[in-house]
């Protein structure tokens, strides 16, 4: 027979053994930003979460794991994929970004020194490479679904790949991103604007603006004849 009461301490013990998990990713990342990736060690990392060292070999494979985790976890909190995928037009795609951008919690000092240290570290680590090009290539793949549909309404110019705009948009953002952490008085609003313009098609350029003429006003008329 099934024991209940071996089931019920099982279930007891699952929540405090991922809260555990988490106090341990929380605390690697915070060291990462602040010492380095190669000035964190595991027993840093569980003094930090307040828990036993042997925590971490409970839970992760070593040092590289917990801290390849810690910063991918910190990436995806960033930018998190699934609210991404909300997006249903690029001006709300981009309004999501500049939010981001100006949202202290998210982009605060731990996750851009995790994301910075990440960065330098994949270099070395091709494992810790191949994770990160995953998750971008999953950025991608939302972006040039996004792409795509908005060319098939006509809102993005339909000459490039969806594929390759979504390369391009992401690669800017990364470069955005950058800026605005070094330079925090950055016009992120402005410069994203300005994105959105260049993509947009003149057809839709025109939609957007009621007082515009659908035709230049400087081209002769034809008079009718009849």
């Amino acid at each position: 027979m099934d024991n209940p009461v071996g089931q019920h301490e099982r279930t007891k013990e699952r929540p405090r053994s991922d809260e555990t998990r988490q106090r341990l990713l929380a605390a690697a990342a915070e060291l990462i930003a602040e010492r380095g990736w190669g000035g964190v060690t595991t027993r840093a990392a569980a003094e930090r979460a307040c828990l036993p060292h042997g925590a971490v070999s409970y839970h992760f494979h070593g040092k590289q794991e917990l801290l390849t985790e810690a910063a991918l976890r910190a990436v995806e909190r960033m930018i998190p994929l699934d609210r991404l995928e909300t997006a249903e037009t690029l001006t709300g795609l981009l309004s999501l970004i500049t939010a981001w951008m100006h949202d202290e919690s998210a982009f605060d000092a731990v996750s851009s020194g995790v994301l910075m240290e990440a960065m330098r570290e994949s270099e070395r680590d091709p494992a810790l490479r191949h994770h990160l090009s995953t998750l971008l290539a999953e950025y991608r793949r939302s972006l040039a679904e996004l792409v795509d549909t908005e060319q098939h309404r006509g809102t993005v110019a339909t000459g490039p790949a969806p594929s390759a705009l979504a390369t391009l948009l992401l690669a800017t953002c990364d470069g955005l991103l950058l800026h605005a952490l070094l330079d925090p008085e950055l016009d992120v609003v402005e410069a994203t604007r300005a994105l959105h313009a260049l993509l947009r098609t003149q057809s839709a350029d025109s939609e957007g603006r009621p007082d515009s003429p659908t035709t230049d006003p400087r081209s002769p008329t034809t008079p009718d004849h009849e």
